[in-house]
């Protein structure tokens, strides 16, 4: 064995060298891939990353769609929310504008009891041309809306006469109208007169009280009111205040020039006077 050693110790020496270095290897590619799959997967890497990456953009874009959609949503019902609790507001203000007309017509109700029977309605469009100035209705026949009936506002104002109706609508012609004529007095000075639109005063939303006597001591300011003659219409009815009083052409008698008490353009509710007790 000595010998054996001795004669053959290199090649045995090699052989075991071999042998180390045929492990080693086989160790190295027992735990690792082989050649051609490492370098397939190197070649491939680059792709990997692309792909990843484009994933990723796409997770992103759903992500941001997906929120966003939500997020429309979330304003769209936001907006609707907004909406309803406006039109709440709305309807409580037109609610307590109705309650104060009512609670004012009430005790109109109390101070003149030859008013005995009104008709509430809303205004549902204002009219002023060159030729007239009138108001719709949404009350008519239907709620015994006649033709001649006055229009008051909520402090007994005269607004208007109704000149037509329909089942549930009428046309109320103001007080400044060229075809408005109804008789007239004033309260301070007890004189009559004929109060009645003029078309050169319409746009100015004035009218005439006609037929004064020339010597008449009308103040500005002085107030005006129906005069209740004929019975066709209540007495005692405010029409406006004096802003003028000047000659008629003849110079035999005297006009003035009237300013309603109430402005139609800033109503929104009025009342009809359906019927009235004649006082004497």
């Amino acid at each position: 064995m000595k010998d054996f050693f001795k004669h053959n110790g290199l090649w045995v020496l090699f052989a075991a060298a071999v042998i180390s270095v045929a492990l080693a290897t086989l160790s190295f590619f027992a735990g690792a891939s082989s050649p051609l799959v490492n370098g397939l997967n190197v070649l491939a890497s680059p792709f990997r990353a692309m792909c990843s990456n484009i994933a990723d953009w796409f997770n992103d874009k759903q992500n941001y769609y997906r929120d966003t959609t939500a997020l429309q949503q979330e304003n769209e019902e936001l907006r609707r929310r907004v909406a309803e609790m406006e039109e709440a507001v709305r309807q409580a203000e037109s609610d307590s504008e109705e309650n104060k007309f009512l609670r004012s017509l009430l005790e109109l109700r109390e101070q003149r009891r030859d008013l005995t029977d009104f008709e509430t309605a809303r205004i549902t469009e204002h009219t002023v041309t060159n030729w007239t100035s009138s108001l719709t209705l949404d009350k008519g026949t239907a709620q015994g809306v006649e033709k001649g009936d006055c229009v008051i506002d909520g402090t007994g104002a005269l607004v208007g006469i109704v000149s037509q109706t329909g089942m549930n609508w009428s046309t109320v012609l103001t007080l400044a109208d060229t075809d408005t004529s109804l008789g007239a007095q004033v309260f301070r000075t007890k004189d009559l007169g004929l109060a009645q639109g003029d078309f050169a005063l319409m746009e100015r939303g004035l009218l005439r009280l006609d037929y004064l006597p020339a010597d008449c001591q009308l103040l500005s300011g002085d107030l005006v009111v129906t005069s209740g003659l004929g019975g066709y219409y209540p007495a005692g009815m405010v029409i406006g205040r004096v802003q003028e009083v000047l000659p008629d052409d003849s110079g035999a008698a005297s006009y003035a020039l009237i300013a309603p008490q109430t402005d139609p353009d800033t109503l929104t509710e009025v009342a009809v006077i359906k019927s009235f007790d004649i006082v004497t």
